[in-house]
């Protein structure tokens, strides 16, 4: 027996229908959530760019004391608008508040009147054709960093002398006062008692209460921790002033150091993870941070003050504290450099030729020349040509070598001002 499967048209209609049917109950089901994947996803991006912009601003706000060192460190600083700023207002760059020609011969006449040579000098100032683009390395962004948490540690290292000084003179006025009325009886007793009061401690060391009442860790993301408070003071300000020196030569290049100061400082140890028997006693793997045994810094740490010497606590309490606190710096400086991944890779700076022509003897070139050098940064010398006054040179025969006249140079001076 022989079945026909051949449709009808009827039946191929029906079919055609309900395929269609079906068709779009499948797209009603699956484009919203196709549509809603890839928008989650562009929102998502949107946000996480969003997040990367904030941070960038954030960072350029944190960065604003170190702008002002920067300007202070190569001349370009307004020091007179910036002795009237508070202290929140941003720094204020010379060119942002006048015209660079207007700059460039202010500053140029000051190296002069200071380098103590006569006023009568001809100057030409007039831009160089064209940009200067610069580019803004992950080095340099690196070293942006370095520098803050420099000026943050100065600052620290400076307010630890300062108290340790404050507490020095006291336990020394404390040893006076203990001296005199230990000759009688009863105002021995009184001091004893007044000793014992814990009222009278507490009013006598409000600010060691008060530093403890703080946490260690700032909750401003924008400071750099500080020194954990278990260590002792004078262990404190002796780091301090130890890693100030070491980071300052770090940023100078001066050091060996190829990972930087910290992380040369303390050894990580891994420990590989232990399955155990049948999963019974198994460990994870792990990461031990120590200070390594040649470390200064361990060597600082290892000092016990006489003051500290009973109640001092344990030698791998405040090894663990220093090995914290240089995590957490590290953290911070990565944290700061992921908030500087936007910033512009290149920048330009316009650039403007100076020409100079004047008198002088060789001392006071001397001094101009090192004047430009040493205080005035964005201004470079890139020619120089001397020669000798012939009339000054024949007139001085038969007079003492060491009068003006023997030494007069015709200088002509070319410079090169550059502008951020």
């Amino acid at each position: 027996m022989e079945l026909d499967l051949q449709l009808t048209p009827r039946t191929r209609i029906l079919i055609g229908i309900l395929g269609a049917v079906l068709l779009v109950l499948v797209a009603i089901q699956v484009v919203p959530a196709f549509y809603g994947l890839f928008a989650n996803q562009e929102a998502k991006a949107k946000q996480e760019q969003l997040l990367k912009t904030e941070n960038l601003v954030r960072a350029a706000e944190v960065l604003k004391p170190v702008e002002a060192e920067i300007y202070k460190a190569t001349g370009l600083a307004d020091t007179e608008n910036q002795q009237t700023q508070d202290d929140d207002q941003e720094a204020v760059s010379l060119f942002d508040t006048q015209p660079p020609e207007t700059v460039i011969r202010a500053r140029v006449d000051g190296l002069v009147r200071r380098a103590g040579i006569e006023q009568n000098y001809q100057l030409l100032t007039k831009p160089a054709a064209g940009k200067q683009r610069l580019k803004l390395t992950m080095q340099n962004r690196e070293r942006l960093v370095l520098y803050l948490y420099l000026k943050h540690i100065e600052a620290e290292a400076e307010e630890l002398a300062e108290i340790a000084a404050q507490e020095a003179e006291d336990d020394s006025f404390d040893m006076m006062m203990d001296a005199w009325l230990s000759g009688t009886t009863e105002k021995t007793s009184e001091t004893d008692e007044a000793s014992s009061d814990p009222e009278s401690t507490e009013d006598a060391e409000p600010e060691r209460n008060a530093q403890s009442a703080d946490p260690e860790t700032p909750t401003d993301p924008s400071e750099y921790a500080s020194l954990p408070e278990v260590i002792p003071l004078s262990l404190r300000t002796k780091l301090a002033s130890y890693i100030t020196s070491m980071v300052t030569q770090q940023l100078r290049g001066a050091t060996d150091f190829r990972q930087g100061f910290f992380a040369a400082q303390v050894l990580k140890i891994e420990t590989p993870a232990s399955p155990g028997i049948f999963g019974i006693g198994a460990k994870p793997a792990a990461v031990k941070v120590q200070l390594r045994r040649n470390s200064p810094l361990l060597e600082i740490l290892m000092q016990t003050p006489d003051e500290y010497a009973e109640d001092q606590p344990a030698a791998s309490e405040l090894q663990s504290a220093l090995v914290g606190y240089i995590e957490k710096v590290q953290e911070q400086r990565a944290a700061f450099l992921e908030q500087l991944a936007l910033a512009p890779p290149t920048y330009e700076t316009q650039l403007y030729t100076v020409e100079m022509k004047f008198k002088t003897d060789l001392e006071k070139l001397v001094n101009l020349n090192r004047l430009i050098e040493e205080n005035t940064k964005w201004l470079t010398v890139r020619d120089m040509r001397i020669s000798a006054d012939k009339q000054s040179s024949g007139s001085q025969r038969g007079r003492n070598r060491g009068g003006n006249d023997a030494t007069n140079l015709n200088v002509d001076l070319f410079l090169i001002a550059q502008i951020f």
